[in-house]
Order: C-alpha cells, then sequence, then structure tokens
C-alpha cells in the first residue's frame, strides 16, 4: 500500500515538472529579451526584467529600472536609471540621471550627469554642465567636457591626416610620371608656360567636365559613362596637381636629366605643400594648382597627338638625312622646346 502512495506521489511530482518546466521557461523568457534599438520613441525596462545587450535609441528617454548587460546609447533624449546596467552610459543631447549601478563611464556629452547617494557609477563621468555628484558614488574620476576643443582638435586631427595623406600620394605619383615619362613630363612642364591657355584648357577639361558629367548622369542609359568620366576625374587631377608641382620647379631647376626633373619636381611641390599649411587658402591653391596643370597636361597630350599623326610614315617618304657629326654644343634644355 505504502509502495503504492509513494510511486502516485513519484509520478505526481514527474508530472508537475513536466508541465512546469515550460511554464517557467516561459516566464524566464518573459522577463528577458535581447537587446532593444529604437529610431524614434521612449524604451522602459521595467523592474525584474533583463536585456542582454544593448539599449539604443536615436530620439527619445530611457528609463533603466530593471538590468542592461550593455551599453545605454541615447541621441535626443534624457536617461534614468533606477535599476542597473553593467556597462557605460552615454548621452549625445540630453542628460542622465543615475539612482541605481552603472558599471562603466557615464557620458553627456551637452547635458548634465546627476548621480544620487543611492547611486553608483564604476567607471569616470563626463559631463557638459556642471555634473551633480554624491560624495562616494563615483570610482573614477568626474571631470567637464569641452566640446569646442574637442570638434577644435578633431578637426586640426582630421586635416592634419588629409595633409599628410595628399602629400604622401602626390610623392608616390610625381615620382611615378617623371621616372617612367621623362619626355610627356618635359613637354607638359613646357606647355606650362603658355600660362593663359593652359588656364582654358584645365577649365574646359576640370570645371566643364563634371556639369557634363552631371548632364549624363541624368539620364539612366547615360549612367555608367557618367560613373566612367567622374572616376576620369578623380585619377586627373592630381597628375595636375604634379604637373603644375613640375611648372613651377623648373623655374629655377633646369636641364635634361632624370635628377634635374625630380630636383625640379620637388622644388615646386615643397612651395604648394607650404601653402596648403596657410589657413583658408589650401584648398584654394589645390583647386588652382590642379586646373593649371590639368590643362598644360592637355596641351602636351593634344600636340604630342597631332605631331606623331602628322609625321609621315608611307613608303614614298623621303629617305633621312645621313647622320652627321656629333656637336660639343650642349643640347637644349626640353622644357624650353616650343609646343606647337
Amino acid at each position: 500500500m505504502r509502495r503504492r502512495h509513494v510511486v502516485v506521489v513519484a509520478l505526481g511530482l514527474v508530472a508537475f515538472v513536466a508541465l512546469a518546466s515550460p511554464a517557467f521557461a516561459r516566464n524566464r523568457d518573459r522577463d528577458r529579451s535581447d537587446r532593444i534599438i529604437s529610431v524614434t520613441g521612449d524604451i522602459s525596462v521595467p523592474r525584474g526584467h533583463t536585456v542582454d545587450g544593448p539599449v539604443a535609441t536615436a530620439d527619445g528617454d530611457v528609463d533603466i529600472a530593471g538590468t542592461v548587460t550593455d551599453f545605454v546609447i541615447v541621441g535626443e533624449g534624457d536617461v534614468v536609471v533606477s535599476g542597473r546596467v553593467t556597462r557605460g552610459v552615454l548621452v549625445v543631447h540630453g542628460n542622465a540621471r543615475i539612482t541605481g549601478r552603472v558599471g562603466g563611464d557615464v557620458v553627456a556629452l551637452s547635458g548634465q550627469v546627476v548621480v544620487t547617494s543611492d547611486g553608483s557609477v564604476g567607471g569616470d563621468v563626463v559631463s557638459r554642465r556642471e555634473p551633480q555628484i554624491a560624495r562616494g558614488t563615483v570610482e573614477g574620476e568626474v571631470r567637464r567636457v569641452d566640446l569646442r576643443a574637442l570638434f577644435t582638435g578633431l578637426i586640426i586631427g582630421t586635416l592634419a591626416y588629409l595633409w599628410l595623406a595628399v602629400t604622401l600620394s602626390v610623392v608616390v605619383l610625381g615620382l611615378e610620371i617623371v621616372g617612367l615619362l621623362p619626355r610627356a613630363a618635359d613637354t607638359a612642364a613646357a606647355a606650362g608656360k603658355r600660362i593663359a591657355a593652359s588656364f582654358g584648357w584645365g577649365a574646359l577639361v576640370g570645371i566643364v567636365g563634371p556639369f557634363v558629367t552631371v548632364l549624363v548622369l541624368v539620364s539612366i542609359l547615360g549612367i555608367p559613362l557618367g560613373l566612367t568620366m567622374l572616376s576620369a576625374l578623380n585619377v586627373l587631377a592630381p597628375i595636375g596637381y604634379v604637373t603644375t608641382c613640375l611648372i613651377v620647379g623648373r623655374t629655377w631647376v633646369k636641364g635634361p636629366s632624370n635628377r634635374a626633373r625630380i630636383g625640379a619636381f620637388f622644388a615646386g611641390f615643397g612651395i604648394l605643400r607650404l601653402l596648403a599649411l596657410i589657413p583658408g587658402i589650401g584648398l584654394l591653391v589645390w583647386f588652382v594648382a590642379c586646373v593649371y596643370g590639368l590643362g598644360a597636361a592637355s596641351m602636351a597630350a593634344w600636340y604630342g597627338g597631332h605631331l606623331v599623326r602628322d609625321t609621315p610614315s608611307t613608303p614614298d617618304a623621303p629617305p633621312p638625312d645621313p647622320p652627321t657629326a656629333p656637336s660639343t654644343a650642349p643640347d637644349p634644355d626640353p622644357v624650353d622646346a616650343p609646343i606647337g
């Protein structure tokens, strides 16, 4: 009899566990969720609820009464933490009020951070406005952030990076052109002596060209051609800049040797890169140099193509003159040779 009761009780317990486990699982899943990310709208994590992941919203307030196992990030809005955030809190434009526990940093880029006596922060507190911190609630540092200095440093750093990147790129391209195409470099430098014509050609290719490209892109059938034209302009602009460096450098450094060409390039390059450091005119110098050099390179290519086309190559062409004894006079500087 007792054995029968034991068996019945055991079967009952097994049935209870089997039926209760899914219910417990459902309750546990109901109290847990993955990350919560919203573009607009408020977010609330109620007490007893756990979010396994970040909580973020671009525009809205966030109220954390439960637990968040990652960061809490708000673009436009306020944050109130009365529960627990295991990592950090970031508010771009708004305030942060901590009455619970934050394991990492709390940052309010344009607002204020308030930590009450019931709250605690395991990292630093960074606030745009004067933070209100209860004694002994922050384990790290408490400091204010100066957005003006931050953005100024960011802009200066970005400009310095761009200047260095352009400088190194132009050096590599210039050495390749001078080393691989010395005759073309000399011809372009000589063409640059015609200043008005160079600017005219450069405006035609570098200014009118983009407008034509935009008109081509308007039509669906012209999109591939327009994209190709834009890609070509991205390549031609640095070539124009390198050509201007050669033209400017040839004013002082002359000679037909590769050493003279390289010296001329670096002389003009140094002058243009120093001018690029002057605030307010760096982009203007780049634009003018690209247009001018692109015009000179275009003229050199035009005249070079016509000279090659006009050279007789038929069997009836007169034979070349017999070779003469070499002259002891120095060769003329190819840069001073006439164009056209």
